[in-house]
């Protein structure tokens, strides 16, 4: 799990996602929930820029470091979640931009539909790390696998840090596309009936796994 987070890491890096000491993650590991510590760099991380956490206290073993600061964020995901693995939180610019203007992210293509579902709300600003982002984000995630945090960034979780790591990329693609669109003219985005060819083509088994 550890390794893969590492390289997860790195990737949000080389595609831009995040920068300096922005993000974090988080995994599920041996009966304990592992996150990145405060102020890791997310594209050099190593086994010491993690922490343990007992989700049931919760508290960490070690003194130091210290858990990234979004610990009750990434905690309100499991909770809302309790068969998800992975949890990604990182600054997509796309995705922020596509927030700034006040919209969620409908589905508009095949590979959108089957991994996000049928939209991916934007949650209205609220202050980081705060118990009041931990709460809306629990909220919203019972119903979606992923969400644009307002002025802010992207949460989203996954079976395991692949599947993770494949909705991110997945909503930072389609902002991209969405917000070029838009600057063009009307989108069409996926319809109902859309969504339910491909439902039956693709039998659910994509779809909200976590």
């Amino acid at each position: 799990m550890i390794e893969q987070l590492i390289e997860a890491g790195r990737r949000i890096v080389d595609a831009g996602m995040v920068k300096g000491w922005a993000g974090n993650l988080s995994g599920r590991f041996q009966g304990k929930i592992v996150i990145t510590r405060s102020g890791a760099d997310l594209g050099s991380l190593t086994q010491s820029d993690f922490v343990f956490i007992n989700p049931r206290t919760p508290q960490w073993e070690q003194r130091l470091p210290q858990p990234s600061s979004e610990l009750a964020m990434h905690l309100g995901a499991y909770e809302a979640r309790p068969k998800t693995q992975a949890v990604i939180h990182a600054h997509p610019a796309h995705v922020i931009s596509l927030g700034l203007l006040g919209r969620s992210l409908p589905a508009l293509t095949p590979d959108f539909y089957l991994h996000l579902g049928r939209t991916t709300p934007l949650l209205p600003y609220i202050a980081p790390t705060t118990e009041n982002l931990k709460t809306a984000v629990s909220l919203a995630l019972r119903s979606a696998t992923a969400i644009m945090l307002q002025n802010h960034g992207a949460v989203v979780v996954g079976k395991s840090v692949g599947q993770a790591l494949l909705r991110l990329n997945l909503l930072e693609e389609q902002a991209a596309i969405y917000l070029a669109a838009l600057a063009a003219g009307d989108p069409r985005v996926l319809s109902k009936e859309d969504m339910q060819i491909l439902d039956r083509i693709a039998g659910g088994k994509y779809k909200r796994e976590t």
